[in-house]
Protein backbone atom coordinates (compact mmCIF):
# COMPACT_ATOMS: atom_id res chain seq x y z
CA UNK A 1 0.00 0.00 0.00
CA UNK A 2 1.64 3.32 -1.16
CA UNK A 3 0.72 6.11 1.19
CA UNK A 4 1.66 9.83 1.62
CA UNK A 5 2.36 9.35 5.75
CA UNK A 6 2.39 6.22 7.87
CA UNK A 7 1.52 7.14 11.71
CA UNK A 8 3.26 3.88 13.46
CA UNK A 9 1.97 3.16 17.14
CA UNK A 10 4.16 1.22 19.35
CA UNK A 11 2.26 1.48 22.47
CA UNK A 12 2.81 2.61 25.94
CA UNK A 13 4.89 0.92 29.25
CA UNK A 14 4.52 2.74 32.65
CA UNK A 15 6.72 4.87 33.98
CA UNK A 16 7.59 2.87 37.25
CA UNK A 17 11.00 1.96 37.41
CA UNK A 18 13.61 3.49 38.89
CA UNK A 19 11.56 5.30 41.32
CA UNK A 20 12.09 3.33 44.47
CA UNK A 21 9.24 0.71 44.45
CA UNK A 22 11.47 -2.18 43.92
CA UNK A 23 13.53 -1.73 47.04
CA UNK A 24 10.06 -1.20 48.51
CA UNK A 25 9.68 -4.95 47.47
CA UNK A 26 6.68 -3.93 44.96
CA UNK A 27 6.67 -6.62 42.07
CA UNK A 28 6.65 -5.08 38.90
CA UNK A 29 6.03 -7.00 35.30
CA UNK A 30 9.28 -7.83 34.19
CA UNK A 31 8.31 -6.81 30.67
CA UNK A 32 6.08 -3.87 30.98
CA UNK A 33 7.39 -2.57 34.20
CA UNK A 34 3.96 -2.71 35.04
CA UNK A 35 3.39 -2.53 38.99
CA UNK A 36 1.70 -5.94 39.50
CA UNK A 37 -1.79 -5.67 41.85
CA UNK A 38 -4.16 -8.21 43.01
CA UNK A 39 -8.08 -7.85 41.93
CA UNK A 40 -8.35 -4.90 44.39
CA UNK A 41 -5.53 -3.01 43.81
CA UNK A 42 -2.91 -4.43 46.46
CA UNK A 43 0.41 -4.49 45.75
CA UNK A 44 2.93 -7.55 47.00
CA UNK A 45 3.03 -4.76 49.58
CA UNK A 46 0.31 -4.83 51.66
CA UNK A 47 0.40 -0.74 52.43
CA UNK A 48 0.75 0.26 48.66
CA UNK A 49 -2.13 0.38 46.25
CA UNK A 50 -1.97 1.01 42.83
CA UNK A 51 -4.49 2.28 40.24
CA UNK A 52 -4.67 3.66 36.55
CA UNK A 53 -2.20 3.26 33.91
CA UNK A 54 0.80 2.26 35.95
CA UNK A 55 -0.97 -1.28 36.44
CA UNK A 56 -1.39 -1.92 32.69
CA UNK A 57 -5.25 -2.97 33.05
CA UNK A 58 -7.19 -1.38 30.94
CA UNK A 59 -5.30 2.35 30.10
CA UNK A 60 -8.39 4.47 30.06
CA UNK A 61 -9.01 7.60 32.28
CA UNK A 62 -12.65 6.87 33.20
CA UNK A 63 -11.22 3.60 33.90
CA UNK A 64 -8.67 4.80 36.79
CA UNK A 65 -11.49 6.61 37.71
CA UNK A 66 -13.43 3.78 38.61
CA UNK A 67 -10.73 1.63 39.95
CA UNK A 68 -10.43 5.33 42.09
CA UNK A 69 -13.77 4.76 43.50
CA UNK A 70 -13.52 0.59 43.79
CA UNK A 71 -10.15 1.50 46.23
CA UNK A 72 -12.22 3.85 48.11
CA UNK A 73 -15.06 1.53 49.22
CA UNK A 74 -12.06 -1.21 49.97
CA UNK A 75 -10.21 1.21 52.16
CA UNK A 76 -12.18 3.52 53.48
CA UNK A 77 -15.73 2.10 53.15
CA UNK A 78 -15.53 -1.19 54.58
CA UNK A 79 -16.94 -2.45 51.47
CA UNK A 80 -14.04 -4.47 49.52
CA UNK A 81 -14.68 -3.55 45.98
CA UNK A 82 -13.24 -5.03 42.64
CA UNK A 83 -12.90 -3.19 39.68
CA UNK A 84 -15.46 -4.11 37.02
CA UNK A 85 -14.20 -4.47 33.65
CA UNK A 86 -16.90 -6.30 31.72
CA UNK A 87 -18.41 -4.19 29.00
CA UNK A 88 -16.43 -0.93 29.32
CA UNK A 89 -17.48 1.33 26.21
CA UNK A 90 -14.63 3.22 24.80
CA UNK A 91 -14.23 5.33 21.72
CA UNK A 92 -11.42 6.89 19.44
CA UNK A 93 -12.08 10.10 18.08
CA UNK A 94 -11.18 9.77 14.66
CA UNK A 95 -13.16 11.24 11.43
CA UNK A 96 -15.68 9.36 11.39
CA UNK A 97 -15.42 8.71 14.91
CA UNK A 98 -15.62 4.91 16.21
CA UNK A 99 -17.23 3.30 19.32
CA UNK A 100 -17.05 0.39 20.72
CA UNK A 101 -18.54 -1.60 23.56
CA UNK A 102 -18.49 -5.35 24.79
CA UNK A 103 -16.82 -8.40 22.83
CA UNK A 104 -15.35 -8.51 19.22
CA UNK A 105 -16.73 -11.06 17.22
CA UNK A 106 -13.41 -12.96 17.37
CA UNK A 107 -13.43 -12.83 21.11
CA UNK A 108 -17.51 -13.73 21.55
CA UNK A 109 -16.38 -16.60 19.67
CA UNK A 110 -13.51 -17.74 21.38
CA UNK A 111 -15.17 -17.50 24.93
CA UNK A 112 -19.06 -18.52 24.28
CA UNK A 113 -20.49 -21.92 23.91
CA UNK A 114 -23.15 -21.85 21.32
CA UNK A 115 -24.43 -20.12 18.70
CA UNK A 116 -23.41 -16.29 17.56
CA UNK A 117 -25.78 -14.00 15.44
CA UNK A 118 -23.49 -10.93 13.96
CA UNK A 119 -26.21 -8.16 12.86
CA UNK A 120 -24.21 -5.74 10.55
CA UNK A 121 -26.15 -2.88 8.89
CA UNK A 122 -24.35 -0.54 6.66
CA UNK A 123 -26.00 2.89 5.47
CA UNK A 124 -25.64 6.73 5.06
CA UNK A 125 -27.64 8.19 7.50
CA UNK A 126 -30.65 10.94 6.97
CA UNK A 127 -28.73 14.15 7.92
CA UNK A 128 -26.24 12.94 5.38
CA UNK A 129 -29.01 12.17 2.50
CA UNK A 130 -30.95 15.82 2.76
CA UNK A 131 -27.38 17.24 2.86
CA UNK A 132 -25.81 15.30 -0.15
CA UNK A 133 -22.93 14.39 1.91
CA UNK A 134 -21.06 10.50 1.18
CA UNK A 135 -20.05 9.70 4.58
CA UNK A 136 -21.95 6.25 5.47
CA UNK A 137 -22.06 4.82 9.10
CA UNK A 138 -21.44 1.23 9.84
CA UNK A 139 -23.06 -0.52 13.07
CA UNK A 140 -22.69 -4.29 13.93
CA UNK A 141 -23.84 -6.46 16.86
CA UNK A 142 -23.44 -9.98 18.11
CA UNK A 143 -26.14 -11.27 20.05
CA UNK A 144 -25.27 -14.66 21.76
CA UNK A 145 -28.44 -17.05 20.96
CA UNK A 146 -29.10 -19.61 23.38
CA UNK A 147 -29.26 -16.19 25.90
CA UNK A 148 -30.67 -13.91 23.74
CA UNK A 149 -28.17 -11.25 25.39
CA UNK A 150 -26.41 -8.28 23.20
CA UNK A 151 -22.77 -9.05 24.30
CA UNK A 152 -21.35 -6.17 21.70
CA UNK A 153 -21.72 -3.53 19.70
CA UNK A 154 -19.56 -1.59 17.22
CA UNK A 155 -20.16 1.47 15.31
CA UNK A 156 -18.41 3.74 12.80
CA UNK A 157 -20.18 6.86 11.96
CA UNK A 158 -21.62 10.52 13.21
CA UNK A 159 -21.86 10.70 17.13
CA UNK A 160 -20.89 7.15 18.04
CA UNK A 161 -18.87 8.10 21.15
CA UNK A 162 -22.30 9.72 22.49
CA UNK A 163 -24.30 6.85 21.19
CA UNK A 164 -22.27 4.08 22.03
CA UNK A 165 -22.41 5.18 25.99
CA UNK A 166 -26.14 4.14 26.05
CA UNK A 167 -25.36 0.77 24.39
CA UNK A 168 -22.82 0.16 27.51
CA UNK A 169 -25.62 0.57 29.77
CA UNK A 170 -27.59 -1.49 28.14
CA UNK A 171 -25.03 -4.34 28.06
CA UNK A 172 -24.08 -3.48 31.63
CA UNK A 173 -27.87 -4.63 32.21
CA UNK A 174 -27.73 -7.59 30.35
CA UNK A 175 -29.83 -6.44 27.91
CA UNK A 176 -31.61 -8.85 25.39
CA UNK A 177 -31.97 -8.64 21.59
CA UNK A 178 -36.21 -8.81 22.42
CA UNK A 179 -35.57 -5.71 24.57
CA UNK A 180 -33.66 -3.60 21.61
CA UNK A 181 -36.40 -4.66 19.24
CA UNK A 182 -39.00 -3.56 21.60
CA UNK A 183 -37.69 0.09 22.19
CA UNK A 184 -39.08 2.85 19.61
CA UNK A 185 -36.60 4.49 17.46
CA UNK A 186 -35.92 7.86 17.26
CA UNK A 187 -36.45 9.08 14.17
CA UNK A 188 -34.94 10.43 12.16
CA UNK A 189 -31.84 9.24 13.81
CA UNK A 190 -29.03 6.93 13.28
CA UNK A 191 -28.90 5.31 16.48
CA UNK A 192 -32.24 4.20 15.84
CA UNK A 193 -30.66 1.59 13.68
CA UNK A 194 -29.90 -0.30 16.93
CA UNK A 195 -33.57 -1.32 17.60
CA UNK A 196 -34.90 -1.54 14.11
CA UNK A 197 -32.34 -4.51 13.13
CA UNK A 198 -34.14 -7.51 12.27
CA UNK A 199 -32.62 -10.22 10.73
CA UNK A 200 -28.82 -11.71 11.85
CA UNK A 201 -26.16 -10.86 8.71
CA UNK A 202 -24.86 -14.56 9.40
CA UNK A 203 -24.36 -17.22 12.52
CA UNK A 204 -21.18 -18.35 13.91
CA UNK A 205 -20.87 -20.90 16.37
CA UNK A 206 -19.12 -20.28 19.22
CA UNK A 207 -15.75 -22.48 20.32
CA UNK A 208 -15.69 -20.80 24.02
CA UNK A 209 -16.61 -22.68 27.18
CA UNK A 210 -18.34 -20.41 28.51
CA UNK A 211 -22.20 -20.99 28.87
CA UNK A 212 -23.39 -17.89 29.87
CA UNK A 213 -21.74 -14.50 28.89
CA UNK A 214 -20.61 -12.54 31.85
Amino acid sequence: MEVSQVMFATGRKPNSRNIGLEQAGVVLDERTGAVAVDDYSQTTVSSIWAIGDVTNRLNLTPVALMEGKALAKTMFGGVPTKPDYDNVPSAVFCQPPLGTVGMSEEKAVQTLSGDIDVYVSKFRPMKNTLSGRDEKTLMKMLVHVPTDRVVGCHMVGGDAAEIIQGLGIALKCKATKAQFDSCVGVHPSAAEEWVTMGSATRRVCGTGSTAVPP
